[in-house]
């Protein structure tokens, strides 16, 4: 699925020191080492259990060889585990948070390959080959059709660590976010943003201000797919976040959608590729902007752009971990797992890169970032102070519905003597972030 884990991939304003720091180069610097000057993240593993009786010595290089010559094959640990993400500056903040500190704890070394998130990854081995990755992070639609399809393993909520208060995992990740086949990682979405040179009297505060071009004139800029832009329109209308799909199902709902489009008809700039909006409103094209969070972050802290964020009617998305299916070191992937999904690690990740932590416990513990004075929560679309009024994309809706949503987006927009293209599911979510 999404595929540009990248901020941006040049920032001409922007000193390289800065740039290292707040992981928007596609190759980061070197990983930062874990546990300097820091305190263990909560939740670590006591690992005393495993050290012998006899007064607590380390084991000879011998004697775990006999130990593990003893072992039934399903129990040995394996030298390396092969986990497959998006790259970039993505991939970077998870080695800074849990690949690097993981193979300290457990000796075990993280092969990080990158891939496209696309279905095929999963399914072009033959059915008697073992996979090639022991961990994918995925998008809920591949997941999704991949579960469905046998292609990964189970993974039990209960073996997941609790929270440092005893509140179990189960309880503590946000509601429906948990998969049968997948334990979410992060989450990023698109929002609101505006220029604030635009608006030096009074300042847009929420989503049906992006559609008031009286009280906040300029033009307005939105993704060419309905994906994001209806979801947008009827919650600025009033309809609850809960209700969205239901009503965007029906005639009703979708004409309540395009009645709201038409507030701002004439003032609309079609985007293609997530870079654009930001580059409208630098050039002050546009306004305001539906653009996604991560490139929000980089355009407000990394180049210092008088820009602005409204979190009111944000649509959110999921990063999950998956284990394909027949996976040799299954057991060992579960335990990365765990380990990467723990308060302290997922808060760990959101002080390097602005996706949000899926867990409640974690949001308290994010602060600022490590190099640069940023409080990270201002940028997370899952803390509390964003998330009053949050939408989760919905791809098993849109699988069913986008067809007919693209047609009735076509014709509104020949409506205004435009063109009756709209942007394919590929343009705009591949672009996404």
């Amino acid at each position: 699925m999404r595929v540009m884990r990248t901020i941006m991939k040049q920032l001409p304003v922007m000193g390289a020191a800065l740039a290292a720091s707040l992981l928007v180069w596609p190759h980061a610097g070197s990983l930062a080492q874990s546990g300097t000057g820091q305190n263990p993240p909560e939740n670590t593993p006591d690992n005393s259990k495993d050290k012998p009786a006899s007064e607590g010595a380390e084991p000879t290089d011998k004697a775990n060889a006999d130990a593990d010559a003893t072992k039934p094959e399903a129990d040995k640990k394996p030298d390396k585990l092969t986990v497959a993400s998006w790259g970039g500056a993505y991939s970077e903040s998870q080695k800074r948070a849990y690949f690097t500190p993981f193979q300290d704890e457990t000796g075990i070394a993280i092969e990080l390959v990158s891939h496209n998130g696309a279905f095929g990854a999963l399914t072009a081995a033959g059915e008697t080959e073992l996979p090639k990755w022991d961990l994918v992070d995925l998008g809920p639609a591949t997941l999704e059709s991949a579960c469905r399809d046998g292609k990964l393993e189970k993974v039990d909520a209960s073996t997941l660590a609790a929270a440092s208060d005893g509140t179990s995992a189960r309880e503590d990740f946000l509601p429906g976010t948990l998969h049968e086949c997948g334990v979410p990682s992060v989450a990023w979405a698109s929002a609101i943003v505006y220029d604030k040179r635009a608006f030096k009297k009074s300042a847009p505060k929420t989503a049906s201000d992006f559609f008031d071009v009286k009280r906040f004139p300029g033009k307005r800029a939105l993704p060419r797919s309905p994906k994001y832009t209806l979801e947008l329109a009827l919650m600025a209308d009033g309809v609850k976040p809960e209700k969205v799909y239901e009503t965007l199902a029906t005639s009703d709902g979708v004409s309540r959608a395009l009645k709201k489009l038409d507030a701002i008809r004439n003032h609309v700039v079609w985007w293609d590729r997530a870079h654009e909006p930001l580059k409208l409103l630098a050039s002050k094209d546009a306004a305001m902007a539906m653009a996604f969070n991560g490139r929000i972050f980089s355009a407000i802290v990394a180049e210092n752009r008088p820009f602005a964020t409204i979190w009111d009617g944000q649509v959110f998305d999921l990063d999950l971990w998956a284990i394909p299916k027949g996976s040799p070191n299954k057991a060992s992937a579960l335990e990365l797992i765990t380990f990467a999904t723990k308060p302290g690690q997922l808060a760990r990740q959101a002080r390097w890169f602005p996706y949000g932590p899926v867990r409640k416990s974690a949001l308290d513990l994010i602060g600022k970032h490590p190099e640069v004075d940023v409080n990270m929560s201002d940028y997370i679309p899952t803390s509390k102070a964003n998330f009053k009024r949050a939408l989760r994309m919905d791809a098993g809706w849109w699988k069913i519905h986008e067809n007919d949503m693209e047609k009735h987006l076509a014709v509104w927009r020949t409506g205004d003597g435009g063109s009756a293209e709209t942007g394919t599911d590929s343009e705009v979510e591949n672009a996404s972030r």
